[in-house]
């Protein structure tokens, strides 16, 4: 699907026309920083832009936080410009700024977890935009295996970024018709909006009744030995709704018992395999709880 981000460097956005253009989907910038004054002065004309105009929204924001506190702060002035509005894509946290990013990974990584489960806690589905190379240079892969992952790689027909992402910002110099001047242009794929509204995250109010709702029967613990029959979906992460295989009937094993999103637990095939570093190296895939014996 074709989208795009925009901020206050767009000016007025016209969204009828941006819809008419073939443009499925929005990122907009809600704001940067950690002072309620740095709320993006186009946000609330681009959001209104898109919720009348019928163009499904997400929004970033763009971080100066140099410490995981930082990043609370920031998370915290986020949480009160999005208040009260529903986004059908995810809250990305944007870390870019080159002395922050030149604190290494475990800082980076620290500043990003920071924000993004202060803001994924308060009910929203959440994700991290970087460029390809701050990506993969510095945060840490278990971190990008576990939210949304948002890629910025120009020049290039396809991305060569390595891991899961839903969205690949394509190009900052691209032309759409309701706005003067470059923007940055994207490609989803990945059904955010049937996801989000199902969960009931983002504002949106969850689908499912108390009767209805599946209930997780227990606990899955790290390194507990599960049974799963023969031809069970196993998935690359833990939103995309295509399985990457099928898995063959045997015992796997819990790989750090936590619970991500569509009820998934990670798996992998040996009990010593569980918590190791790289994930990506041990972790066989995610697979839904209700599939465990």
């Amino acid at each position: 699907m074709k989208g795009i981000d925009v901020s206050k460097h767009q000016g007025n956005v016209n969204w009828s026309h941006i819809k008419a253009d073939g443009v499925k989907f929005a990122i907009i910038r809600a704001g940067y920083g950690k002072q309620a004054s740095q709320k993006d002065p186009q946000f609330e004309n681009n959001y209104a832009g898109c919720k009348s105009n019928s163009v499904p929204v997400g929004a970033y924001w763009y971080s100066y936080a140099a410490t995981p506190a930082e990043a609370k702060q920031e998370a915290a002035v986020c949480l009160s410009v999005i208040k009260g509005k529903t986004f059908e894509y995810p809250i990305y946290f944007d870390i870019e700024e080159p002395s922050v990013l030149a604190n290494g990974r475990a800082a980076c990584t620290a500043i990003a977890k920071a924000f993004l489960e202060t803001v994924e806690k308060a009910g929203y589905f959440v994700g991290i935009y970087s460029s390809k190379a701050y990506l993969e240079s510095c945060i840490t892969e278990e971190l990008r295996a576990r939210y949304a992952v948002w890629v910025a790689h120009y020049g290039v027909d396809k991305t060569t970024y390595r891991g899961q992402y839903g969205i690949w910002q394509k190009s900052s110099t691209g032309k759409v018709y309701g706005i003067s001047g470059n923007v940055d242009v994207n490609e989803c794929y990945v059904d955010y909006p049937t996801t989000i509204k199902k969960k009931g995250l983002n504002g949106f109010k969850t689908a499912q009744t108390a009767a209805t709702k599946p209930a997780q029967a227990k606990t899955w613990k790290k390194g507990q030995a599960v049974h799963i029959g023969s031809n069970v979906p196993l998935f690359a992460n833990e939103i995309t709704s295509t399985p990457a295989a099928r898995l063959t009937a045997g015992t796997y094993y819990i790989y750090d018992g936590v619970p991500c999103k569509l009820g998934r637990y990670r798996i992998t095939t040996t009990a010593a395999s569980c918590g190791k570093t790289p994930a990506g190296k041990y972790v066989t895939g995610y697979v839904s709880w209700d599939n465990f014996k």
